[in-house]
């Protein structure tokens, strides 16, 4: 992967992150998520990552 493309999608999935931590905790929990959940995400410690879609 070029470097270019890395960058797009670390910059892509903090973007991500960043747009669900501004969700209500009603509307997380409807996609169960939690903030905690969120953190760990962008902290790299969660088996979850948006990446990956539905399984």
């Amino acid at each position: 992967m070029s470097y270019f493309s890395t960058l797009f999608r670390r910059a892509e999935r903090a973007k991500v992150l960043s747009d669900l931590l501004k969700l209500d905790d009603h509307l997380l929990r409807d996609i169960g998520l939690t903030r905690t959940d969120i953190s760990a995400m962008r902290n790299g410690r969660h088996p979850r990552s948006p990446s990956r879609g539905h399984e």
